[in-house]
This record gives structure tokens, C-alpha cells and sequence, in this order.
């Protein structure tokens, strides 16, 4: 690093990084500093430049926190930054662009040593080196007799690190000299708390968020979650000259020249053309995406505990109390009006809405949605409300048709955010009354010609999906929670496609007849360990068979089937019997299907209403002793006869409800998930030996 290099490669040879690893002490006020500040090559944009950078670098970084307790270098370096970042705001008022990018090359120095810190030391020891003094102040110290006491020294230069960050990200503005420093803040953030990756406990809670929770006013922290979900709703790009179509490199390579040229006469940099940045967005660590990744730490990690009492989350609670800019202040509440309790800051919902609908098929704002969704009662609100609710819908059905080629974790996210929605009952309502045109990206059988509905829609994509977890991930969490939506919605299907119709009774036939065969095996497997015959030694194995594979399988597909046959009754106990013709015409062409379910015990009570149904229908055909009819006469004669059914005909059933509810130690699934994340999605590269909280793919 330093004034020479213009590459990675070039640092191997820096005499300013050597001299920052030394072990002379450097004071404050050297020039040293403001040429270390002038390096021009852009930071690691992708996991082999982060290698080689560490490499060239590695044993630098550990000379100098050898060195540090005797030389004070890294204090200084962190005291030079916290003194920078005083004289942002009025540098960015100045358009000072050479200040403010020396600044963020002094912070991405910091964060590079503080990376090789959290994978080589523990937090404890990081943090020391924060506070660590040269010998020349402690000899000052001693001879003024005006010596620091552990207390006063303990934390101070770190705390005032971390509130140096949060004011960053918090108060300066981003534009385009400034987005790479508030890029910068952010990673700079993750890895301070990305000790967490290296330790298998996920409740651990580290020294950073300890200091947060203990040193940062809530009134910080609101505005920290704040600034971090407004970059998201914001999505700004990063930023390129005019001129040129490189973004970063490019403002970076100006910004040097002018450096240069007033520190040295002449600096070659040989002509050679600047690197490429990979242009898909998605790839690119944009302040939109780090600061999503960034919240999601903050929110999902464990709740701090104190004396053994539980305090609350409170990134968490910032985000879970905050809202729309044009909310209400009072609501109604038995003809009087009580006020709202206070905001923890006011955002644009409608610009949310509108980002987290363009970004859903993102595995981060799947997640970040879920966490609004479950914990923000007005963000579910004005959700609900919200008109063109398939924006929302279509791309979390798009994640669970692709369920095959997605993250496991990602298609149970979608999952349970769609759950969440189904516990709405104006949303089951009114996802039947939104036409679908077409959705290309469903091939399993071209939807067009009109009648497809989004309620149509959702229903082909459960089924789907329970079968393709039947087949391929045997999860009982993710077809047990398609089911439940499926549930939610039964009693509103209305006016539902043909094809999503005999797609259910599709689904009954397959659980019939896979049933069918589990049973033959689980009688062939008893009788082979009944049979005298058999040797002792393989009786034993199939009796082990019999728990472990085919008995445990036959359970599974039996209470599929039950919840299945739950929602088929549930259809034709209320309003839906009237308004689904079709599902009427598949349920009477599935007559094999139910004759093959009436074998088994365990489905007697909810087939009543169906062989009820299926008499009633024998019983008016053969009054009309009609020999043929066409498929428009069938549906027409259906129309009549549902109407003339008596109520009383068919047993009524409790209304199918379900609700989403968290585990009782949920950081035992999304910090592992959230860290996962980060881990491949930060563009910031971890040591994968040393990651013990999750197992990271090479």
C-alpha cells in the first residue's frame, strides 16, 4: 500500500506497508499517513484478488500487531480515521474528493488488518490492539504522573471507532465520491462481527454487538436501521465517471492522479488498461446489497443476555416498530382514538414495496422480507392492502417452481412468507379475482387462453412443490407448510382453473396408489420377520428396514394424504362448493381414486362427505337418464345440483387455520443462514478452514 501501488501485485514491494509493519514508532503527524492513504488500487472485488491480496499481506499484518503493544501503529492508524471522519461532512461540503477517498483507503487498511485479526486472535485481543499506546506515550504518562487507569483506557478508542462508523453510514451523504467509503463502513461492520463464523454456537454473541448494545443510543441505532434500509429501497449503482463504463476503478484512478502529481513529479503506471469489473449487479458488492446483508447480522443474531435475563434485540426492535412516512397517529379503538405508540423512524413503504417486488427472486430480500413480515405488523399491513398483489406473489412462486435449482434454505423462506400471507383471509379472497395472462417461466403446461387466476397459480406451485419434496428432499417442514397455505386458502378457492382442479385430485391419485404399494411392502417385510424360516440374522435386518424406511415413509405420505383430503372437504363445506364447477368435474372423475383411499382406516371420517357428494350426483344422473353430455352440459348440470344440495347433507368441519410461528431459539437457524450469506454474497473473503458455524462451499 502507499503511494506506489496501482496494483495488488505492486503492494508485495510497498516500503509504506513495510514501514507500517515496523517497529519504529510513527507519529501522527508524518506525511507517512497522507502517501500510505494514496494507494490507487481499488480493493479485492472477488474471492482470488482477496487471496492474493492476503497473501502479499499476511505477514505484515502479523508483524505489525506484534509490534503494535510497543509501537501504538494500529491505535494511531484508527485515531487518524476517527479524526478524518470529524471533517467528512465539511469535506463533502467542499467536494474535497481527495479527503474523502484517503479516508476510505485509511478504513480499508483497517478492515484488511482487522480480518487477518478476527481469524488469527480472539475479539478480546482485537480489541486490545485498539487501545494499544506506544511506549513513548506510556513514558509520557509516567512522567507527568498522569496515568490512564484500566478503566479509562479499556474500549475507549473502539467504541469510538464503532460510533465513528455509525456516523458515517448514518450522516453522510451518498453520492458519488462518497459511496465507496459508505461501502467501505458497511464491510468494515461485517467484520467486526464475523467472528461469529468462526465459532459453532450460534447464540454466541460477540464484543461488537456487546459494545453496540452498551455504548449506542437507541436513537443511533434507529437511525443506523434506517440508513441501511433506505440504501436498500434505493439501489444506487456504483458509480462511473463520464466517459467511462468502468465503475469504482475508474474514480479511484482520478482521484489518484491528482494526488500524485502533487506528491511525486511523475508516476508510470505503464499504460496498462484498468481491470474489468464484472457488470452483473448482482455480483458487485453495491451499498444496497451490503447494507441488506448488514441488517440481516444486526437482526438475526442472538439477543444479548444480562444476569441471565433475555434483553431484547434492539436492531431488531428498530426495525420492528418502524413506519410508513403517511401512517396514522391515532387509531379507533372502541370509539376512541389511542394514540399509536412511537415510531422508531418513518419510511416510504410504497418504495419498498416496490424494491422488495424488483429484488424477490433475491435470496436477501426473500429474507429481509420474511424478517419485516413476522416482526412489523404495519409493513404486513400495508402489504395486504396493497392492490397489485401478485408483483409481490409471482416472484416468490417463481423461487418455489425452482425449487430444484434453488438454495433449500431460500425456497423455505419463500414458503414461509407466502404462509404468512394465506393467514390473511381478504388476501385468499382476492388472489382468485387477479387474472393471470401468462407466466412463461411455468412450463409444466402452457397457461394462456384466460381463466388462470394468481389463486390458480399458487395452487399449481404448492402442489408442486410438495411433490417434488416428496420425491427429491423428504422434508417434512416444507411440505408441511405448503399444505398449511394451501389450508389457509381452501375455503376462498373460487371459480378455480380445470387444470389446477384435477392437479389436486392428480396429487390424491399419486398419495393413493404410493400408499397402496408402501403397505404391500410393509405386509411382505412383516411376514418375512413372522417366518420361522428365515435366518435370525435377516430377520433382524428387516425389522431394521421395516422402522427406518418403509413404515416411516408409509406415516408421511398417510398424513399428507389426510391434510390433503382436509382441504378437498373444506372446499366443499363452504362457499367455494358453489363457485368451482371444476373442481366439482375432477373430484367426480377421481372416483378410483377414492375407492382406492376407502381401503384404508385412517381416511374413513374425511371421505363421508365425498361419497355423499358422489351419490348425490349418481342419483340425479340417473333421474335424467341422460346417456352422453358434452363437457359445457356436465358443468351446467353441476351448477344445478350444488345449489339443491341441503346443508345438512354434509358434515361440517372446524375452518382450516394456520399460522406461522417462529422456533423457540431461532438463531439456531438464521444466524448459520444469515452468516452463510455473507460469507458468499459479501464479496469480503473469510479463511473457509477457519469457519466452524456453517460448512462453506469452495
Amino acid at each position: 500500500m502507499g503511494i506506489n501501488c496501482s496494483s495488488i501485485s505492486s503492494v508485495r514491494d510497498s516500503e509504506y506497508a513495510a514501514k507500517l509493519s515496523g517497529k519504529e514508532t510513527v507519529s501522527e503527524h508524518d506525511p507517512f499517513w497522507n502517501q500510505l492513504f494514496s494507494f490507487t488500487f481499488r480493493p479485492p472485488m472477488d474471492r482470488d484478488e482477496a487471496i492474493k491480496l492476503e497473501q502479499i499481506t499476511e505477514a505484515w499484518c502479523r508483524m505489525l500487531f506484534e509490534n503494535n503493544q510497543r509501537t501504538g501503529t494500529f491505535s494511531t492508524l484508527v485515531k487518524l480515521f476517527l479524526s478524518r471522519s470529524g471533517e467528512l461532512i465539511q469535506s463533502v461540503d467542499c467536494e474535497n474528493k481527495i479527503f474523502v477517498w484517503q479516508t476510505q483507503n485509511a478504513l480499508f487498511i483497517i478492515r484488511h488488518l482487522c480480518k487477518f485479526g478476527v481469524e488469527n486472535m480472539s475479539e478480546e485481543k482485537i480489541v486490545e490492539q485498539f487501545e494499544a499506546r506506544s511506549l513513548e506515550e506510556r513514558k509520557a504518562e509516567l512522567a507527568s504522573s498522569d496515568v490512564l487507569t484500566s478503566l479509562d483506557v479499556e474500549k475507549v478508542c473502539f467504541v469510538q471507532f464503532i460510533e465513528a462508523l455509525v456516523d458515517v453510514i448514518i450522516n453522510l451523504p451518498v453520492i458519488d465520491f462518497t459511496y465507496q467509503l459508505h461501502v467501505e463502513a458497511i464491510n468494515m461492520f461485517l467484520v467486526l462481527l464475523s467472528p461469529q463464523i468462526f465459532i459453532s454456537n450460534p447464540s454466541h454473541l460477540g464484543v461488537v454487538s456487546q459494545t453496540i448494545a452498551s455504548h449506542i443510543p437507541q436513537v443511533k441505532i434507529n437511525l443506523l436501521m434506517r440508513a441501511l434500509l433506505q440504501n436498500f429501497i434505493e439501489r444506487k449503482p456504483i458509480p462511473t465517471i463520464e466517459g467511462d463504463s468502468k465503475p469504482t476503478e475508474s474514480l479511484v484512478i482520478g482521484l489518484a492522479s491528482a494526488v500524485v502529481s502533487g506528491l511525486k513529479s511523475a508516476i508510470t503506471f505503464g499504460g496498462a488498461p484498468v481491470v474489468a469489473v464484472v457488470e452483473e449487479k448482482d455480483l458487485l458488492p453495491t451499498i444496497g446489497r451490503q447494507s441488506c446483508l448488514l441488517s440481516l447480522a444486526l437482526c438475526m443474531q442472538c439477543s444479548p443476555h444480562q444476569d441471565g435475563t433475555a434483553k431484547i434485540n434492539t436492531f431488531q426492535e428498530s426495525l420492528r416498530l418502524f413506519r410508513h412516512v403517511q401512517g396514522p397517529q391515532f387509531v379507533r379503538n372502541n370509539g376512541t382514538n389511542t394514540k399509536v405508540p412511537s415510531a422508531s423512524f418513518h419510511i416510504n413503504l410504497s418504495r419498498l414495496y416496490a424494491t422488495v417486488c424488483d429484488e424477490l427472486t433475491s435470496e436477501l430480500t426473500t429474507l429481509l422480507l420474511y424478517n419485516l413480515l413476522h416482526q412489523n405488523t404495519d409493513v404486513r399491513a400495508f402489504i395486504l392492502s396493497k392492490t397489485d398483489v401478485e408483483s409481490l406473489v409471482l416472484p416468490l412462486l417463481k423461487v418455489l417452481y425452482a425449487a430444484p435449482m434453488q438454495n433449500s434454505h431460500h425456497v423455505y423462506m419463500a414458503l414461509i412468507v407466502l404462509l404468512i400471507l394465506t393467514e390473511d383471509n381478504h388476501f385468499n379472497k382476492s388472489v382468485h379475482e387477479v387474472p393471470i395472462e401468462e407466466a412463461r417461466w411455468y412450463t409444466d403446461r402452457q397457461l394462456t387462453g384466460g381463466g388462470v387466476s394468481l389463486g390458480d397459480l399458487i395452487i399449481l406451485v404448492l402442489i408442486r412443490t410438495v411433490q417434488f419434496n416428496m420425491s427429491q428432499m423428504r422434508d417434512q417442514y416444507l411440505h408441511t407448510n405448503c399444505l398449511a397455505a394451501l389450508a389457509n386458502m381452501s375455503s376462498y378457492f373460487k371459480r378455480l382453473h380445470h387444470y389446477a382442479a384435477q392437479r389436486i385430485f392428480q396429487m390424491l391419485s399419486m398419495l393413493a396408489s404410493k400408499m397402496q404399494k408402501l403397505h404391500i411392502k410393509h405386509k411382505e417385510m412383516q411376514l418375512a420377520a413372522s417366518n420361522p424360516t428365515t435366518p435370525e440374522a435377516c430377520q433382524h435386518e428387516v425389522h431394521l428396514d421395516m422402522e427406518s424406511s418403509s413404515s416411516m415413509d408409509l406415516g408421511v405420505v398417510q398424513d399428507i394424504t389426510r391434510m390433503l383430503l382436509e382441504i378437498v372437504n373444506s372446499c366443499l363445506t363452504g362457499n367455494a362448493l358453489r363457485n368451482n364447477a371444476n373442481l366439482i368435474y375432477s373430484l367426480l372423475q377421481s372416483r378410483t381414486t377414492f375407492e382406492k383411499l376407502a381401503s384404508f382406516d385412517h381416511f374413513q371420517d374425511l371421505l363421508q362427505n365425498i361419497h355423499t357428494l358422489l351419490q348425490i350426483f349418481d342419483d340425479r344422473l340417473e333421474q335424467m337418464n341422460e346417456p352422453t353430455m358434452t363437457v359445457e352440459e356436465v358443468h351446467e348440470f353441476i351448477g344445478e345440483v350444488v345449489v339443491q344440495i341441503p346443508s345438512h347433507r354434509l358434515k361440517k368441519y372446524p375452518e382450516l387455520k394456520f399460522r406461522y410461528v417462529e422456533e423457540e431459539r431461532p438463531e439456531e437457524f438464521f444466524v448459520p443462514y444469515v452468516w452463510n450469506l455473507i460469507y458468499h454474497k459479501s464479496g469480503v473473503f473469510w479463511n473457509p478452514g477457519c469457519v466452524q458455524l456453517f460448512t462453506p462451499l469452495h
